[in-house]
């Protein structure tokens, strides 16, 4: 049986988890920032990083990963690294990107891996030993608009991992309501998982309806402990804050959450069934 952990925060704030497969290879998701590589390094040891998939260029997720090309000194154990992001001018561009350099630093560095680098399309599927990973949907470019403050986190890839007698786990990204709104009118038959990723940290993600497609029976949410109590406000219409989220879940019957705030944590993937 696969493991799968979710790493803490040694940042303000992050979203990094761990596959390790029953050969004792990784798969990556995301990984943090700068201050993050040393756990991260901890968790996947010494053998291959067999695939490194990077949800969206936002720096609570892939500057770790940006700041490591840069070194070259762990290249050589990636087999493959996953991503679809917006163009770099793109992302420059989004009125809330304040820190461009961590895009411009990623196509800066790009040569040093691009060789090892997919784009993540929809449709797309690969094996990592026991493990399948399914790509369901890429957020590119397509919401500027309305809320132009949140166009990168929408950009976000949504992908499935399973395996023979595991619990499915759906990672949503950062994700934000119109791409949500997307994803479940596209995939909604694809969507039903048994483990999911609170899409951008259980704050201000994709909405209720896409959380009742899927239908987990266990959240993991990336939230350090000033996020994972926010008070239950909607910040914007749509827009809603960590406690609200809770209770979405609470409300659909699930009691089994993984947080950031309570450290590194192996989740469960045993099958129930």
């Amino acid at each position: 049986m696969p493991k799968l952990y979710l790493l803490t925060e040694h940042s303000p704030f992050m979203m990094s988890y761990v596959f390790i497969t029953d050969s004792d290879n990784a798969v990556v998701i995301d990984g943090g920032r700068e201050s993050d590589m040393p756990h991260l390094k901890e968790i996947i040891g010494a053998g291959k990083i067999s695939a490194w998939i990077l949800t969206h260029p936002h720096l609570d997720h892939i500057a770790g990963f940006v700041d490591e090309m840069k070194k070259n000194e762990i290249t050589d154990r990636i087999e493959k690294i996953y991503y679809n992001f917006p163009s770099k001018e793109f992302t420059v561009s989004c009125p809330t990107e304040v820190l461009p350099h961590v895009i411009c630093d990623f196509y800066k560095a790009l040569p040093n891996f691009e060789h090892k680098c997919v784009i993540a399309e929809p449709g797309l599927k690969t094996n990592v030993d026991e493990l399948e990973i399914d790509f369901l949907f890429a957020g590119g470019e397509r919401y500027l608009t309305p809320r132009p403050n949140l166009a990168v986190n929408e950009s976000s890839v949504v992908f499935k991992i399973t395996s023979p007698g595991m619990r499915s786990v759906l990672f949503l990204g950062d994700l934000g309501p119109e791409g949500g709104a997307d994803l479940l009118k596209n995939c909604k038959n694809k969507l039903k998982s048994d483990i999911v990723q609170m899409s951008h940290h259980g704050h201000s993600g994709v909405n209720e309806d896409v959380y009742r497609a899927i239908a987990p029976s266990a959240c993991m949410w990336n939230a350090p402990e000033w996020l994972w109590e926010e008070e239950d406000i909607e910040h914007e219409p749509g827009l809603w804050g960590t406690w609200h989220q809770r209770k979405w879940m609470y409300d659909m019957g699930v009691s089994e959450h993984y947080v950031s705030k309570d450290g590194t944590q192996e989740v469960d993937l045993m099958s129930k069934h």
